[in-house]
C-alpha cells in the first residue's frame, strides 16, 4: 500500500548523521561525572592480605607492589601476596606486624617503618633493622624520604632522624629544640623532598621547610592558625605543593615561594583527617580522609568529587576510612583503607559507569533493560522490574515513573520495560510486557495506549520506533503494526501495517525485536527468526532468512539489535551468531554480510545491542562487555573493565547516541557511558619478574639469581621451578607467558596464567640460557626478555674420564659377549633347525590327515562324493585334452534297504566297508573310487574303453556276491550289486557322462538286479 506524508527521509537522515560529530564536540567534559562510579578492584583476606587494614603502599623498582598492614607486609604481583611477619625467634624477620610507612629509595630498596626502621634485604630475602637510638614517646616511624645524597630523612614521635645510609649514622633533630634549627614541635608526621631538592617536614604543629644545602628550618603558615597539624605531604607533576592536615583542610603551594592557600575552604569535605594524596592524572589529585572517602580534585577548575563506598557496590572503594594512595607505573591508583586494598586500573577516560541503585540522585533501580536519548538531552532509562527514570547527565534523576499494579490505565505495570520511544512532540512511547503506554515530555503523567484495529492493550509489545508521523509497533507474539500518529493529540490514528493476516505472514517471525530505519522510505525488522526488509511506500516485505553454514549470509536466526552507520551500512547484531555488516548484494538480489564473531575479536557471539557514537565509531554491548568496531579498518576491540567498562552483561536493544555524542548501554548493574573519543591502544610495557624460584625442590631468593654467575644446579638438586608474572595490574588474567631454555628446548613454550611455571628436571649437564617472557593484558610482549643463566654440572658418572675409561671396558666387554653370543647362538639354530624339521613333519602329516578325513568316506575308505566329482571333472578335463578313453562305472548294493531292516545299521555299516574293500581291492591305482550315497559307489577309469570296463565291472559284480559278511551270533550277510557304465564321449562332461551311466544302472535294476548294463551307444 502506499503511504502518505513521506518526504525527504533520507536527506534528514544523513544530515543527522553528519551532524552527530559537531555536537560530540560541544559536549561538557564533565557530562555524567556526578553519576558515574569509580569503579575499583577490592583484596582482602580472601585474597591472601595477611590483614584486612593496609595503611602503607609502595612501588619497588622492578614493579612489585608492597602493602604495609595492621598484621604484617605483603608483596604483590597480580596473582598472589606473598606475606611477611613478625617473629622474634626467626632470624631477618619484621620487628612489627603494624606498618606506618614504606619507602623506595633512589637505589630501588625498600624501607619499612614500623615501631624501628628496616631495610629489605632482597638477596636474602630478609629484613635488616636499623638502630635509630632512643625515641622519646611512641617508637613510630611515620614517614621516609631520601635527601638526594645517599641518606634518609626519617620522621618519629620526637622529631626528625637523619640516617646515613654506607655508615648507618643517626642524626637526631628534636622537634621544638635548639638543635632542631626551627622544627616546628611535635610528632614528624610527613616528610618530602621536592624536586628543587628542598625538605619539607610536616609536624602535629605546623609545616616547616629548609632550602637546599641549608642547615635551618623557616616555619610555613598555613591559613591564620599558627599551629596546623600536618599530616601528609605531595608534589605533583606541576611542582605544585599539597598539604594534608588534621582538621584544618587542604593547601596548596603553586610555586617556591608562594603563599599556601586553602583548597576549597567552604568544603566541609576536606576538614577531616587528611591522611594520603596521590596524582591520579595530569590535573587530578585524589585526596584520601579517614572515615571521609576520597575527594578527586580538579587541579585547573577546583572542582571536586567524591568517590566513596557503597555497600550495595560490590566494585567501589572497599571502605570510607582511607590510609594510604599510589599511583604505580601504569598510571593506576592503589588505596589502602580500612575494608582492604583497592585498585582502580589507568583508563582512557572513554567508558564511565553508572550502577543503578545506589545514589539517591541517580538510578533507582539496577537493571537498565530500554534506554531513551531525548531531544531535551535528558535520558529514559526502563528498567526489567517496571518504571523508569529521566536522567539529566549533569545533574542527575529529575523525573520518574513508578509501577503500580492497581492502576494499569495511568501508571505503568511493574513488568518489564521493553524499548522506547519519542515523536515529534516531545512524548514517549513506553513498551511493556503489559502493553504500550505513553508519557508526556516532562514525565509527569503516563497512560496505557489503545491502538486502532483491535490489538489487545495488554499485549506485550517489544519494539518501537517513531518515524515520519508513524508509530511502528513490535509485538511478542503477535508481530508488526504501524500506525498513522493522526489520532486526537497526535494518538495513533489509522492502522496502514498490520491490518490483515497477510501482512504478518510476509514477516519470517511474529517476535518483533528490533526496528530500525533505513536511509529511504524503508524499515528494518528483526526478528526471532531472521531479518526483514519493508518497503513503508508500497507495503512489500523481504525476508532475509538465516543461513549459519553461509560465511556471507546471515549469520543467526535471533536478529537483537540493528543499526544503520554513517556510510548507510546496515549491522545486524544477532544472538548467536556475532556481529554481521551488510556488505551489499549478489547478482540475485540476496544480500551478503561480513561476520565478525570471536574470532574477529569480538568478546562474546551475543551481540545484545548496537550505537554509534559522535565519531561514527560502532559498539556493541554483548554478553561478555563492549566492543568497538572501527568504522574505516573494521577492526574490533574488545572492551572490559581493565578500560574502563565494569558491566558486563547488555540487555537487547538497550543502548542509544545522545545528542552529545555518547554511546549508551543498559545492563545488568547499570548503565555504561561511552564518550566519543580514541581508545589508545595498551602498549604498558609490563615487567617481568621472578615470583619465586626453587632448585632442587627448596626455595632459593631470587635477587641472588645472576649476581654472581649462572645459577648452578648440582647433581643433588638438578631440579629447577621457577615461576614468574608479567606485572600489568589492570587484566592480569589476559597476561600472556612463555619461556624457552636456550640449549635445551627448540622453540618457545606458552604457559597459561594460572600456572606460570618453567620446570625442568634431570638436565644433561652444560650451560644453558633460561628466557623468561610475559605480555601486558592486549598481548604485547616486554621488550627484553627476562634471562637466567643455568649450570648444571656433572655427576660423579657423568665426568669425561670417566665416560672414556666406561667406553673403553665396553667395548672389550661388548667384543666378548658378541664372541659368546655368536657361539651361543650358533649352537641355539641348529637346535632350532632340528625343532622346526620334527615340527614340520609332524605338521605335515597333521595335515595329510586332515586332507584323508576331508576327501575320504570313513566307513569304505573311497573318496567322499565332493572329492570324488571334483577330481572326476578334473580327469574328464584331461582326457578330453588328450582324446584318450575314459569309462564311469556307477555300482548300487542290490535291496540293501533290506538287510539294514532286517540287521540294523551296524549289519548295513559292515556290508558298505566290505563293498569298499572289495572294490579297491580289483581296481588300479590310476582308478579313482568314490561312495556318493547310502548304497552307491562310482568308479571312474581313465585309459579304460567300453570292453574293458565291462570285464572290470563283471568281476566286481562277481566279487562282492561271493562274499559274505558275518555279525553277531555267527550270522552272515550275502548281498549282490547291479552296476551302470557308460564310456566318454568326445567333449563330454562329467554331468552328461553320470546320467548315462545312472541310466544304465537303472535297466540293470529293472533287468533283474546282480547285472551290469552299458548304454547302447557306448557298446
Amino acid at each position: 500500500m502506499v503511504l502518505r506524508g513521506l518526504r525527504l527521509c533520507r536527506i534528514i537522515f544523513l544530515l543527522g548523521l553528519v551532524a552527530l560529530p559537531s555536537l560530540a564536540r560541544a559536549a561538557p567534559a564533565d557530562r555524567w561525572s556526578g553519576l558515574a562510579e569509580t569503579v575499583f578492584q577490592n583484596y582482602g583476606r580472601d585474597q591472601g592480605l595477611p590483614h584486612p587494614v593496609p595503611t602503607a603502599l609502595a612501588q619497588d623498582r622492578d614493579g612489585f607492589i608492597w602493602v604495609g598492614t595492621q598484621g604484617g607486609l605483603a608483596r604483590w604481583d597480580g596473582y598472589r601476596f606473598k606475606s611477611y611477619a613478625a617473629s622474634p625467634d626467626v632470624p631477618g624477620s619484621l620487628p612489627s606486624d603494624f606498618i606506618k610507612s614504606l619507602f623506595i629509595d633512589p637505589k630501588g630498596r625498600l624501607w619499612v617503618g614500623s615501631n624501628s626502621l628496616s631495610l629489605y634485604d632482597a638477596a636474602g630475602d630478609r629484613f635488616e633493622t636499623i638502630p635509630l637510638g632512643a625515641i622519646n614517646g611512641r617508637p613510630d616511624i611515620g614517614a621516609i624520604t631520601d635527601d638526594g645524597a645517599g641518606g634518609l630523612w626519617i620522621g618519629t614521635d620526637d622529631g626528625l632522624r637523619h640516617l646515613d645510609i654506607d655508615s648507618r649514622a643517626v642524626t637526631v633533630l628534636r622537634a621544638g629544640t635548639p638543635e632542631a634549627g626551627g622544627l616546628p614541635a611535635g610528632r614528624v608526621q610527613a616528610v618530602l623532598r621536592d624536586g628543587a631538592g628542598g625538605l619539607w617536614v610536616g609536624t602535629a604543629q605546623g609545616l616547616a621547610y629548609r632550602k637546599p644545602g641549608g642547615d635551618g628550618f623557616t616555619a610555613v603558615a598555613l591559613g591564620e592558625t599558627p599551629q596546623t597539624n600536618v599530616s601528609v605531604l605531595f608534589q605533583d607533576g606541576e611542582g605544585r605543593i599539597w598539604v594534608g592536615t588534621i582538621r584544618y583542610g587542604l593547601y596548596a603551594i603553586d610555586q617556591p615561594g608562594a603563599t599556601p592557600r586553602a583548597v576549597n575552604p567552604a568544603a566541609t569535605d576536606l576538614t577531616g583527617w587528611i591522611s594520603a594524596i596521590c596524582a591520579s592524572g595530569p590535573h587530578e589529585i585524589w585526596v584520601g580522609l579517614r572515615n571521609r572517602s576520597i575527594i578527586a580534585i580538579d587541579t585547573r577548575s577546583g572542582a571536586m568529587r567524591p568517590i566513596r563506598h557503597d555497600r550495595a557496590q560490590p566494585n567501589s572503594l572497599a571502605h570510607d576510612d582511607i590510609w594510604a594512595l599510589l599511583r604505580d607505573s601504569a598510571g593506576s591508583i592503589w588505596v589502602g583503607g580500612t575494608g582492604g586494598l583497592s585498585y582502580h586500573p589507568h583508563d582512557a577516560g572513554l567508558v564511565a559507569t553508572v550502577f543503578g541503585g545506589s545514589r539517591r540522585e541517580g538510578l533507582s533501580a539496577s537493571d537498565v533493560f530500554a534506554l531513551l536519548s531525548a531531544r531535551d538531552g535528558r535520558a529514559w532509562l526502563g528498567y526489567f522490574d517496571g518504571g523508569i527514570d529521566v536522567v539529566d547527565p549533569a545533574g542527575g534523576r529529575v523525573a520518574a515513573l513508578r509501577p503500580d499494579p492497581s492502576r494499569p490505565e495511568d501508571a505503568l505495570p511493574p513488568d518489564i520495560v521493553f524499548s522506547l520511544a519519542q515523536d515529534e512532540a516531545g512524548r514517549v512511547y513506553i513498551a511493556t510486557r503489559r502493553g504500550l503506554y505513553r508519557a508526556d515530555p516532562a514525565a509527569s503523567a503516563v497512560r496505557r495506549v489503545t491502538l486502532p484495529g483491535g490489538r489487545d492493550p495488554a499485549a506485550a509489545t517489544m519494539s518501537l520506533i517513531v518515524r515520519d508521523g508513524m508509530l511502528w509497533v513490535g509485538g511478542e507474539e503477535d508481530g508488526l503494526r504501524g500506525y498513522t500518529l493522526d489520532g486526537p493529540g497526535g494518538t495513533p490514528g489509522r492502522l496502514v501495517f498490520g491490518a490483515t493476516p497477510a501482512d504478518q505472514a510476509q514477516l519470517s517471525d511474529r517476535t518483533i525485536r528490533a526496528l530500525l530505519s533505513g536511509a529511504g522510505r524503508d524499515l528494518w525488522v528483526g526478528t526471532r527468526n531472521g531479518l526483514n526488509h519493508i518497503d513503508i511506500a508500497t507495503g512489500a516485505v523481504e525476508r532475509i532468512p538465516p543461513a549459519p553454514g553461509d560465511p556471507q549470509g546471515l549469520p543467526d536466526p535471533y536478529v537483537s539489535s540493528l543499526l544503520v552507520d554513517r556510510q548507510g551500512r546496515l549491522w545486524v547484531g544477532t544472538f548467536g551468531g556475532g556481529l554481521a555488516l551488510m556488505t551489499g548484494r549478489d547478482a540475485d538480489g540476496r544480500p551478503r554480510f561480513r561476520h565478525f564473531g570471536l574470532a574477529q575479536g569480538m568478546p562474546h557471539a551475543n551481540v545484545c545491542s548496537l550505537a554509534m557514537d559522535g565519531d561514527g565509531v560502532i559498539w556493541a554491548g554483548t554478553d561478555d562487555g563492549l566492543a568497538r568496531i572501527d568504522p574505516d579498518t573494521l577492526e574490533v576491540r574488545a572492551v572490559r573493565r581493565a578500560d574502563g567498562s565494569a558491566l558486563v552483561d547488555y540487555f537487547v536493544g538497550a543502548s542509544a547516541a545522545t545528542p552529545a555524542g555518547e554511546a549508551l548501554f543498559g545492563s545488568k548493574g547499570g548503565m555504561t557511558v561511552v564518550r566519543p573519543g580514541t581508545l589508545p591502544a595498551w602498549r604498558f610495557p609490563a615487567p617481568v619478574v621472578i615470583t619465586d624460584l626453587r632448585v632442587g625442590g627448596h626455595p632459593m631468593p631470587v635477587a641472588r639469581v645472576g649476581a654472581a654467575g649462572p645459577l648452578v644446579l648440582t647433581p643433588e638438586t638438578n631440579s629447577l621451578a621457577v615461576e614468574f608474572a608479567a606485572l600489568d595490574y589492570t587484566a592480569p588474567a589476559r597476561n600472556r607467558y612463555a619461556y624457552r631454555l636456550e640449549g635445551y628446548d627448540a622453540d618457545w613454550i606458552e604457559a597459561d596464567v594460572n600456572r606460570r611455571l618453567a620446570v625442568y628436571t634431570n638436565l644433561p649437564p652444560g650451560d644453558y640460557t633460561l628466557r623468561l617472557r610475559g605480555s601486558n593484558r592486549d598481548g604485547v610482549w616486554a621488550e627484553r626478555d627476562l634471562t637466567l643463566p643455568l649450570r648444571v654440572m656433572p655427576a660423579w658418572y657423568q665426568r669425561l674420564w670417566l665416560r672414556l675409561l666406561a667406553a673403553a671396558l665396553a667395548v672389550v666387554a661388548v667384543t666378548l659377549l658378541v664372541r659368546w653370543r655368536t657361539s651361543y647362538l650358533r649352537r641355539r639354530q641348529a637346535e632350532l633347525e632340528n625343532q622346526i624339521a620334527d615340527r614340520t613333519a609332524d605338521l605335515r602329516a597333521a595335515n595329510d590327515r586332515l586332507t584323508h578325513l576331508a576327501t575320504t568316506d570313513p566307513l569304505t575308505g573311497c573318496a567322499n562324493r565332493h572329492h570324488f566329482m571334483e577330481r572326476a571333472r578334473d580327469m574328464i578335463a584331461l582326457a578330453n585334452r588328450h582324446g584318450t578313453p575314459l569309462a564311469l562305472a556307477i555300482l548300487d548294493l542290490d535291496e540293501f534297504k533290506r538287510v539294514n531292516d532286517t540287521y540294523g545299521h551296524p549289519g548295513g555299516d559292515a556290508v558298505l566297508a566290505l563293498t569298499g574293500r572289495v572294490i579297491a581291492s580289483h581296481v588300479r591305482s590310476t582308478d579313482l573310487v568314490g561312495r556318493i550315497g547310502g548304497e552307491e559307489f562310482a568308479l571312474l577309469m581313465p585309459h579304460t574303453a567300453a570292453h574293458g570296463a565291462r570285464l572290470l565291472a563283471d568281476r566286481l559284480r562277481q566279487a562282492i556276491s561271493d562274499e559274505c559278511v558275518a555279525i553277531d551270533g555267527g550270522t552272515t550277510i550275502r548281498v549282490t550289486a547291479s552296476l551302470g557304465l557308460a564310456e566318454l564321449r568326445d567333449g563330454e562332461d562329467l554331468d552328461a557322462l553320470y546320467v548315462r551311466a545312472d541310466a544304465a544302472l537303472y535297466v540293470a535294476k529293472q533287468s533283474g538286479r546282480n547285472r551290469v548294463e552299458m548304454t547302447r551307444s557306448a557298446q
